[in-house]
């Protein structure tokens, strides 16, 4: 289910463009800020890993997180598609991060 109900329920009269153009500016910094608290987990997470000397990415775990995604957007009705292009692109920017805290950079 949706965190997030957009503004424009409770509106009676259409939205103007400026009006659905701000709304959208003000999801795309939820949107950043969630990505960056996941990031500076993930980060964590890699340090852990490294410590307790586990590989720095696993692809089951992989694969089960693009699971997820696929089952979280089903419920907000993005397709199959979208969810994976999603899931892969936080991945990957995961991914990259972990490998360099691994690797010692």
């Amino acid at each position: 289910m949706r965190a997030f109900i957009s503004k424009r329920v409770s509106m009676e009269a259409p939205a103007s463009t400026k009006e659905l153009r701000d709304e959208v500016s003000e999801i795309d910094g939820k949107i950043i800020d969630l990505i960056a608290t996941r990031i500076d987990i993930t980060d964590e997470l890699a340090k852990a890993k490294k410590r307790s000397g586990q590989s720095y990415w696993d692809d089951e775990r992989e694969k089960e997180i693009v699971a997820r995604y696929l089952d979280l957007c089903k419920e907000v009705s993005l397709n199959e598609d979208e969810a994976e292009q999603i899931a892969h692109v936080i991945l990957s920017i995961s991914k990259e991060r972990q490998k360099k805290i691994y690797d010692g950079d």
